[in-house]
């Protein structure tokens, strides 16, 4: 565990590899192990920095938030490591922190992925994730909260083959607390740059599941129209939680066309 004193805040942070930096910026109740898998992928040939957003993981944060203040948090560990650019990388919330960059610092930015990413959050997805948080808060165990973002994250396959396998729905324990969650989707529900993505001018690439139940694939191909020059790579059978495996190769073409 490495803290930085940024802001305000105690923010937790890796750094893993060396090269041109790349900044991984997780989602919704999301931590640093969120990206366990990609960033072997990356990590030979990029120095991969993770972040744990305000109300996640092992940060330690003061109060009420913004989406402003989560981009804020990342352009000051980019300072405290001496790092003037970087390729950005956005999952989910991820993803719109990962805009406010573009949209605010675009100096800072070398280039943009988003994956899994939105404008502004689905109705329907408010509602599973609201509801679930109220449950928790009215005495349910954290892993129903857990299991029911699986539920909307993970793809109909993924629970097809638990099943042939006779295997129980996994769970997760969120190194998060309920009321950083929950500080979380308040920001979630707040959030909105349909008005003010179109500005984003940096090389941009857009990574959506097609059986993304979450965000639905069509709100990926929206951003991928309004942000000129915004390449989209779409796949087959994955959820909102996507496999590195299926798309880190996609990814890394991006960041080499535009070094």
């Amino acid at each position: 565990m490495v803290i930085a004193d940024i802001n305000g805040q105690k923010i937790n942070y890796e750094v893993t590899g060396n090269g041109t930096p790349v900044m991984l910026v997780t989602g919704f109740g999301g931590d640093i192990s969120f990206w366990n898998n990609l960033v072997p992928l990356l990590s030979s040939e990029y120095k991969v920095i993770m972040i744990d957003n305000r109300g996640a993981g092992k940060t330690i944060y003061n109060g009420k938030f913004t989406t402003v203040d989560m981009k804020d948090d990342i352009l000051s560990l980019m300072d405290h490591l001496s790092i003037f650019k970087a390729h950005i990388v956005g999952w989910s919330m991820g993803g719109c922190m990962a805009q406010e960059l573009a949209i605010s610092n675009s100096e800072r930015i070398i280039s943009l992925t988003l994956i899994s990413a939105y404008m502004r959050r689905p109705a329907r997805s408010s509602h599973m994730m609201n509801t679930a948080i109220r449950a928790v808060r009215e005495g349910a165990d954290i892993d129903v909260l857990s299991m029911i973002l699986q539920g909307m994250c993970l793809p109909e396959s993924a629970f097809r083959r638990r099943e042939e396998k006779g295997r129980p729905s996994s769970k997760k324990q969120f190194m998060s607390t309920i009321n950083g969650i929950a500080d979380q989707m308040e920001e979630v529900d707040r959030y909105d740059s349909r008005q003010r993505i179109s500005s984003i001018s940096v090389p941009t690439l857009s990574i959506h599941g097609m059986s993304d139940i979450m965000v639905p694939p069509e709100i990926g191909d929206e951003i991928a129209s309004l942000i000129k020059g915004c390449a989209a790579y779409r796949i087959p059978n994955a959820g909102h939680i996507i496999d590195p495996s299926a798309y880190h190769k996609r990814m890394i073409e991006h960041f080499r066309e535009n070094e």
